[in-house]
């Protein structure tokens, strides 16, 4: 389990009450594009959230179907969100199968590399129409809500990112076409160690 998701379900909560599903339906729905919470994760943290005092839950009571365990922010939970929100976020290195996939195309095949940046930009131009498809529903749906420009920042860094990496590919691909197809290396020009 991450040692700092707590702060995305106490944030989640702030929002309105929810019950574990509520929270990782809104999640796919929202800070899903870049930050994503399971099943596995969501229950467990919200019971040790409980037991710190961080959130209260209630039972409600459903009719025709199964009673659901609701949560919301405690007092103490804003606290410690407002806490949270001071504190410089962290920078994990990233770690980037594509990239590490290039640094060493030079080994597999150009056409197989070719095909791999294809499909990520394909990839990054889709995020693209489902960010526009996004904000449409926002201005649609919340246009005076308060986060709303907060919203709005967070989805602009998506659209940038996708924008950027859709240029990235198509420079990737324009070098890519134009190298020799170099496939695996024979056994003879295999040395031991180093960069040849």
């Amino acid at each position: 389990m991450r040692p700092n998701n707590a702060p995305s379900l106490l944030g989640l909560l702030s929002l309105k009450p929810m019950s574990g599903y509520d929270m990782k339906k809104f999640v796919g729905e929202s800070i899903g594009h870049f930050w994503n919470e399971s099943y596995g994760q969501i229950y467990p943290m919200l019971k040790r959230l409980s037991r710190q005092g961080l959130v209260e839950s209630r039972v409600e009571r459903g009719k025709g179907r199964p009673d659901r365990k609701v949560f919301s922010l405690s007092p103490n939970g804003r606290k410690h969100l407002r806490s949270w929100l001071a504190t410089a976020p962290r920078f994990a290195p990233p770690r980037n199968e594509l990239l590490l996939k290039l640094f060493f195309g030079r080994l597999g095949k150009r056409s197989d590399m070719i095909r791999h940046v294809r499909e990520f930009r394909q990839y990054h131009a889709q995020m693209l129409v489902q960010y526009a498809q996004v904000e449409k529903w926002i201005w649609k749906t919340h246009p005076k809500h308060p986060d709303t420009p907060y919203w709005l920042i967070t989805l602009g860094y998506g659209r940038e990112f996708s924008s950027g990496m859709v240029k990235w590919s198509d420079q990737t691909l324009r070098i890519l076409t134009r190298l020799p197809e170099s496939g695996r290396r024979k056994k003879s020009n295999q040395r031991k160690g180093g960069i040849r």
